[in-house]
C-alpha cells in the first residue's frame, strides 16, 4: 500500500501555503499598496522569457458581493495572464502590450470554498514559457 502526503503550511494569517506550487511567493501587502509610480512595460523579443514586473490588487480577502479588482505590469512580449487558485480560474484582459487588468465579483460560494487559497498570476508568452507570482489569498 502506498500513502502520498501532502505537506502544506499555513502563513500567519492561518491561509494555505502550497510548497508544490513554483513561482515566485509574495507577500498580500506587497500587492495591495499600488506602486507611487508604475513600472513601464519592459521591451522583450517575442521569443524572450516573460516577466511579471508589477502586480497590485484593492483586496487579498475577497469577500463574496464584492469588486475584486487588480492591474499586471508585465514584459511587452506576455500574452496572455492568467488568474487561478484550486477552486477557479480567469485570463486578466490585455489592455496594451504589457498591461493586463482584471475584475471580477464572487457572486457566491458554498461555505466549504469559503478558505484560504494560493493565488497563482501566470503571465505567457506566445511559445508558453511562464513567469508565476503566488499569492496567499482568502475568500470569505
Amino acid at each position: 500500500m502506498m500513502l502520498a502526503l501532502l505537506l502544506a503550511g499555513c502563513d500567519t494569517l492561518g491561509r494555505l501555503i502550497n510548497p508544490a506550487l513554483h513561482g515566485r511567493w509574495v507577500s498580500p501587502s506587497m500587492v495591495t499598496r499600488a506602486p507611487r509610480v508604475w513600472p513601464s512595460p519592459i521591451h522583450v523579443a517575442v521569443a524572450g522569457h516573460p516577466r511579471i514586473e508589477a502586480l497590485w490588487m484593492n483586496e487579498t480577502t475577497i469577500r463574496i458581493g464584492k469588486q475584486w479588482r487588480g492591474t499586471i505590469v508585465t514584459s511587452t512580449n506576455v500574452m496572455s495572464v492568467e488568474v487561478r487558485t484550486e477552486s477557479f480560474t480567469f485570463n486578466a484582459q490585455r489592455e496594451r502590450p504589457g498591461l493586463f487588468r482584471f475584475s471580477q465579483e464572487i457572486l457566491d460560494m458554498v461555505p466549504q470554498y469559503r478558505r484560504g487559497y494560493t493565488l497563482s498570476v501566470i503571465a505567457r508568452n506566445a511559445n508558453g514559457d511562464s513567469d508565476t507570482w503566488l499569492v496567499p489569498i482568502v475568500v470569505s
